[in-house]
């Protein structure tokens, strides 16, 4: 079955599925629905978890040997699937398997980005539809993101004037991740009423630097400004994986925004993809200035770049670094493309 995001607390505790497919191009929506189901299935005494990541030259027997496999350390374990560009090489015969038959020993949980109408068609989709739970994340709407701030204020325990609801919705313009990081800081505080001035004071630093501003930048084709960011988040301890999230989603949205011709359908685009009007200047920077091939180019250095990050062996700040030449559009300087 398919349910909305907001739904899924119910369904959970109406009992495990066997199979949970969860997909969308929001990080953080994204990561909050796996984390819990995952928080689900430790209720239910499953601690042991199988990550799997299928990447180019993936073998999917392996899934389906592990999944048939007993465990020797636990009666039951969680399988983890994590399908990047959410095309699995097989075709997804084998998704379609372990969904048609599931073991009792296993849960099966697919993570992919945000995926077409043509594979919503798919026989492997469908399979996961009928016999499991189907979780499509849709990015935050602009009217409902003001009560989406509020209810994350409250969760943080913070009660907050419509009127600083209003200038945190102006700051952060549906930037979640952002969002939450200055909730937190409002939180740290410990102030027991936020205001808008409070909300002005706390964000109103643009020399902030963050993933977002380090994406921005490349998009900008500000190559200097972008490295000085990411060597300032490399020293702050932060995680390649984090960073590699906002560069991945905004590259996704330009390809997709390349195909519109006119300013009618980019105006159509840039609705479809989520992006307000005060987030479009980078993306409209960067389309004038990136070819199709470049961006393809920038998303298999991401891919290259997350499968380092998970330990393949390459530096992963290194193919940080050659990701944000590319996507300033400098790469003729550095090396060439293929």
């Amino acid at each position: 079955m398919k349910i909305r995001q907001d739904q899924l607390g119910q369904t959970l505790s109406q009992g495990l599925a066997s199979c949970y497919l969860v997909s969308g191009d929001d990080p953080l929506l994204l990561m909050e629905a796996c984390d819990e189901i995952r928080a689900a299935v430790k209720h239910q005494g499953i601690e042991e978890r199988e990550l799997f990541h299928a990447e180019s030259g993936f073998e999917w027997r392996n899934l389906l040997e592990e999944a048939s496999a007993m465990s020797l350390f636990a009666s039951r374990r969680l399988l983890e699937l994590r399908i990047p560009n959410g095309k699995p090489s097989d075709k997804g015969s084998a998704i379609k398997e372990l969904a048609e038959n599931p073991s009792p020993d296993n849960v099966f949980l697919i993570i992919c980005p945000r995926l077409d109408a043509k594979t919503q068609k798919t026989a492997w989709y469908k399979a996961v539809e009928k016999h499991g739970v189907v979780l499509p994340i849709w990015p935050i709407d602009r009217q409902q993101y003001p009560g989406w701030l509020k209810r994350r204020l409250q969760i943080a325990g913070l009660q907050a004037e419509p009127a600083a609801v209003a200038a945190l919705a102006h700051q952060t313009e549906g930037n979640l991740l952002a969002a939450v990081q200055e909730i937190e800081k409002l939180r740290m505080q410990g102030i027991e009423m936020v205001t808008e001035e409070i909300v002005q004071e706390a964000t109103g630093d643009s020399s902030r630097f963050d993933a977002f501003g380090l994406a921005d930048a490349c998009l900008l084709g500000k190559l200097g400004e972008a490295n000085r960011m990411l060597g300032h988040l490399k020293a702050e301890g932060n995680e390649p994986i984090m960073i590699l999230g906002a560069i991945t989603r905004k590259i996704r949205q330009l390809i997709m925004l390349k195909n519109c011709s006119g300013a009618q359908q980019l105006a159509e685009g840039f609705k479809q993809q989520f992006i307000w009007p005060k987030q479009q200047q980078p993306y409209k920077s960067a389309l004038q200035r990136l070819s199709q091939k470049e961006l393809h180019r920038a998303l298999r250095t991401a891919e290259a770049t997350d499968l380092a990050a998970k330990g393949s062996g390459d530096d992963p700040w290194l193919l940080l670094a050659q990701l944000i030449v590319i996507l300033s559009g400098q790469t003729d300087n550095i090396f060439t493309l293929t």
